[in-house]
């Protein structure tokens, strides 16, 4: 139970970090991208917020592997 409870705290922090990379990456402005990597990716590469952005999803998907190996856990 303790371990998922960590690991929705880590998977909260990550959204949150993730949302400020996308608010911080879409105030900078480019004057053009193409279509494979899309708009928002090629902010975060121009803004060097990439490392971040990494970082936030990395942390989301390991508070969703703790909650998800809590669940399946049997209990002794």
């Amino acid at each position: 139970m303790k371990r998922a409870i960590i690991g929705g705290f880590i998977s909260l922090i990550g959204s949150i970090w993730t949302l400020a990379v996308i608010i911080c990456a879409n105030n900078y402005t480019i004057d053009g991208w193409s279509t494979p990597p899309g708009k928002l990716l090629t902010q975060l590469a121009e803004s060097n917020l990439m490392l971040w952005f990494c970082i936030s999803i990395a942390l989301v998907i390991l508070g969703i592997v703790f909650m998800v190996i809590e669940y399946f856990k049997k209990d002794s």
